[in-house]
């Protein structure tokens, strides 16, 4: 199972949505957590840790963009699927149909 989670400053709140990006890695069959930080601040300097049997792997969305940009769900299923190391879901049928 693939968990979402996120870090992330009031400002951008409701733009990370990380329910999104779960639902589409539903069928995913590994222990991961995706970790979307998108804050001001510095937070933790790997990119890659593990705890407790998962593997948590953190992608940092660029703040400025997150804020003036309308619907940043494609870009963050992108980069979870990418760090994941699978094809991002849906590109797959919309390539064959």
């Amino acid at each position: 199972m693939v968990d979402v989670v996120r870090i992330i400053d009031k400002e951008v709140l409701n733009k990370i949505d990380a329910q999104y990006v779960k639902s589409k890695l539903s069928h995913v069959d590994m222990n991961a957590v995706i970790v979307f930080i998108c804050t001001q601040e510095n937070w933790r300097k790997e990119d890659t840790w593990k705890h407790k049997g998962e593997t948590y792997y953190a992608i940092r969305l660029p703040y400025q963009q997150v804020k003036e940009t309308d619907d940043v769900r494609p870009l963050m299923l992108e980069l979870a699927a990418k760090r994941l190391g699978i094809p991002v879901p849906g590109e797959a049928e919309a390539a064959s149909g």
